[in-house]
């Protein structure tokens, strides 16, 4: 009985680190685009998103330096794409990034627009 308990806990302890581990992707944004106000030149940069269930907190990294983080929804469903970056514009013409689309996810950003509704592509697609 003893041993099972050990074993259990032995199990346990992985499986939490698991959960709690940040998920990450990479993406390039071939434009500048906006996140939480913060503008972020053309390049190439990594994603991670921390958080339970659908609701996660979103950073953009280069290197290890995070340039901006935003309140996202992460979808787990298959799309058509793999690094898609959907913007929308906004003031001065500056785009204003709503999602980035991977080929079993995506996060869609929850930033408010005061901007016309018209949609663009900053990143690679398909």
């Amino acid at each position: 009985m003893k041993y099972t308990a050990i074993l259990a806990l032995m199990l346990a302890v992985p499986m939490a680190l698991l959960v709690a581990a940040p998920k990450n992707s990479a993406v390039t944004f071939a434009e500048t685009v906006t996140v939480n106000g913060t503008q972020i030149p053309p390049g190439n940069y990594h994603v991670e998103w921390q958080g339970t269930g659908a609701t996660v907190e979103a950073s953009i990294l280069q290197g290890k330096q995070v340039v901006a983080s935003a309140p996202a929804t992460l979808v787990n469903a298959k799309t058509n794409y793999d690094g898609a970056v959907e913007t929308t514009e906004g003031p001065n013409s500056s785009k204003i990034l709503q999602a980035i689309d991977w080929s079993n996810q995506s996060l869609r950003f929850d930033q408010a627009n005061t901007s016309s509704p018209s949609t663009g592509s900053a990143g690679a697609a398909e």
